[in-house]
């Protein structure tokens, strides 16, 4: 990676952390384009198979293993922010097509709202990011709508530089495996520290969903959401879930994948458990 990728006053670094499924990368290089804010894309690749062309506005990042989804982003934040004129960064999957003008509306809704964490709608789990558009990204008509949530999903999170400073990065050490408790946790420590959770109407995003996750071995739905709800419950307590819908009652609790697995009564045992060093056990 060249260091004059961020050099000339980049303002906003896209993050997109991969494993394998390079044809999405790609997809979701095109679908960046060349946002008006100054912006380049950096490249996690934790399969070590993503080859790019020599490219200005792309940098690729090969740890040499698989850092996973918030080992892997903490990196990418981490050498974003390093660089001075970075003022925010965006988390983004790769298994997504995105709305014209995705970054500069994400950016857009920020320098109006100045939300400690800035996501957009789409069309996949959580009910306070769905809107009636269903159909292809690119055909989505951005909208001057922003409004308080209790969380995002971490399919895409634009983070500024000045939410890291205040709550640190994302938690690695509860949710080591899959990472699906690590969004709703940063957004909690987010409004603990006095920050908004925003949603935008001004940028979508299509979500094909376990794209790569579901290439890693061990992977399943279900062992996801049980590391997820035991992280959370280690970390915040066994009433994580009102704490996390404080003031937000008028939104649902559970999600698409959430309703699915509610008829499962005690699934621990035979899945994966964590405990707070980060091990896993199962």
């Amino acid at each position: 990676m060249s260091d004059n990728l961020f050099l000339n006053g980049i303002e906003i670094v896209v993050v997109i952390c991969s494993y394998g499924r390079n044809e999405l990368t790609f997809q979701a290089l095109r679908d960046v384009g060349d946002p008006a804010i100054a912006c380049r894309v950096l490249v996690v690749d934790n399969q070590g198979t993503f080859d790019l062309p020599s490219s200005e506005n792309v940098g690729v990042i090969r740890p040499g293993s698989n850092l996973g989804w918030a080992r892997g982003s903490n990196l990418g934040i981490r050498t974003a922010l390093s660089h001075k004129t970075v003022s925010a960064v965006v988390l983004l999957n790769n298994d997504v097509r995105l709305s014209r003008g995705f970054v500069d509306g994400l950016y857009e809704a920020w320098e109006l709202t100045r939300a400690s964490v800035v996501a957009p709608v789409y069309d996949h789990n959580w009910p306070q990011q769905r809107v009636e558009h269903h159909g292809i990204a690119r055909d989505y008509d951005p909208t001057p709508v922003d409004r308080m949530v209790p969380f995002v999903d971490g399919t895409c999170m634009l983070i500024p530089r000045t939410t890291i400073h205040s709550v640190g990065l994302l938690d690695e050490v509860y949710w080591p495996k899959w990472g699906w408790g690590c969004d709703k946790d940063f957004c909690l420590r987010a409004r603990a520290a006095g920050g908004q959770v925003v949603v935008t109407e001004r940028a979508y995003l299509s979500h094909s969903a376990r794209g790569t996750a579901a290439l890693m071995p061990g992977f399943s739905e279900l062992n996801a959401e049980i590391e997820n709800d035991r992280g959370m419950e280690l970390k915040w307590g066994k009433d994580w879930r009102e704490l996390l819908h404080n003031g937000f009652e008028q939104y649902p609790r559970s999600g698409l994948v959430q309703d699915k697995f509610a008829s499962v009564k005690d699934p621990g045992t035979s899945a994966i458990s964590v405990d707070p060093q980060g091990d896993l056990a199962g």
